[in-house]
């Protein structure tokens, strides 16, 4: 790239010097070349090379002085490079999850201790008790355990006759009768359906 410039001598040059002048840069070359020294008194407009910081004025007659003008201003291209870093977005999904509201309300004095489904204990939800539920008591849980799965309902030891009572997102009621002894309650292939309740009653006689 190339710019232009003014190139000027004062009125008072020596009577040797010129007629003419050769025009040279440091960096690359000077457009015209020659000048006279009417035109550099007057102010001579020259092309430079932009990286160019002096043009030598050069006499061609019986005196060669030559004086250096500086080029104020040179131009300086800098290049910066950016590189942005890559972004990376994590999207999180919540695992559907069924309800489970476990009640011992009606029980005469039947524990429920623990819950699975597929294998797996359900999960406090914060409401009510967490196990051991008493009688008299009812406690909420959750579990992401969706499908088709066997339901294991554990169970202290009690006073003989009473029932536990489960169903499912299906509204399949399954009933067991209980005897005393604590043990556990396991429903096959029960329906376990995500944004649903399931239920566990513990309470009073066997079932019909």
């Amino acid at each position: 790239m190339a710019r232009n410039i003014t190139l000027t001598l004062g009125a008072g040059l020596g009577a040797d010097l010129g007629p003419n002048f050769n025009l040279t840069a440091n960096v690359g070359s000077v457009t015209p070349s020659t000048a006279t020294k009417s035109e550099l008194t007057a102010g001579k407009s020259v092309s430079v090379d932009d990286a160019a910081t002096g043009v030598t004025i050069t006499s061609t007659g019986t005196c060669t002085n030559a004086i250096t003008q500086t080029i104020p201003c040179a131009l300086t291209t800098t290049t910066t490079s950016t590189t942005e870093p890559p972004t990376t977005t994590t999207t999180t999904t919540a695992a559907p999850t069924v309800d489970i509201y476990i009640n011992t309300e009606d029980a005469l004095d039947t524990p429920i201790t623990g819950m699975t489904i597929d294998g797996v204990a359900v999960t406090w939800s914060g409401a009510g008790p967490d196990f051991i539920l008493s009688a008299g008591d009812n406690g909420q849980f959750t579990s992401t355990k969706i499908g088709t799965y066997d339901v294991v309902i554990s169970y202290g030891t009690h006073t003989s006759g009473q029932r536990i009572k489960f169903t499912d997102s299906s509204s399949v009621l399954t009933c067991q009768t209980i005897n005393g002894s604590s043990g556990t309650f396991t429903i096959t292939n029960a329906t376990i359906t995500a944004g649903t309740t399931i239920s566990v009653y513990a309470e009073d006689g066997v079932c019909a």
